[in-house]
């Protein structure tokens, strides 16, 4: 009832009428068939192996989708994102005071002034803004958008996003604001 045909290291079973007569058309044909089921598994398999060999640092710092406006999820995301920058602009602040203060030396506040005191804040503040957003968003698994939306702040100061990022311009298509 069953015979066996050898094709390289592959054992294909092929289904035959009768054991006295075989019919090698319909042999071959299950066999063309199995074959190329064979080797359209393999490809898929090769495929998914490809997207698995992909380390966990890869797809930690790659792009995530976001998620539906107004559904659980995007709340989530949002929480997530209001968080880094809440964290980021504290973090911002404690490290830029002590800086204006001790190492420049000059005594003021934003409010009250002296506009020598405001100018070198902001001067400091905007560098070390951007690396702790990215850094901190990172760390919260967001690096791609915080990324993006580092290299959008310095762009808009004249430094051109092509410098930072060379993929500024196709990734700003899936850049959504909110």
């Amino acid at each position: 009832m069953f015979s066996t045909l050898r094709c390289s290291r592959l054992l294909l079973p092929i289904t035959t009428r009768s054991s006295t007569s075989c019919n090698y058309s319909s042999q071959r044909t299950h066999h063309h068939a199995m074959l190329r089921r064979w080797n359209s598994n393999n490809a898929k398999d090769s495929t998914s192996k490809q997207q698995q060999s992909t380390t966990f640092l890869e797809r930690f710092l790659a792009p995530k989708t976001m998620p539906p406006r107004y559904t659980p999820k995007w709340y989530a995301e949002m929480m997530l994102i209001c968080t880094v920058f809440g964290i980021t602009g504290s973090t911002t602040m404690v490290v830029v005071r002590p800086a204006v203060t001790d190492v420049l030396k000059l005594e003021g506040n934003m409010r009250d002034g002296p506009w020598s005191y405001r100018i070198c804040s902001l001067v400091i503040m905007t560098p070390i803004y951007a690396t702790l957003l990215v850094c901190v968003g990172t760390v919260f698994g967001r690096h791609a958008y915080f990324r993006h939306f580092s290299v959008k702040m310095w762009s808009r100061f004249g430094v051109p996003p092509e410098l930072m990022d060379k993929n500024f311009h196709k990734n700003a298509k899936n850049f959504k604001k909110w």
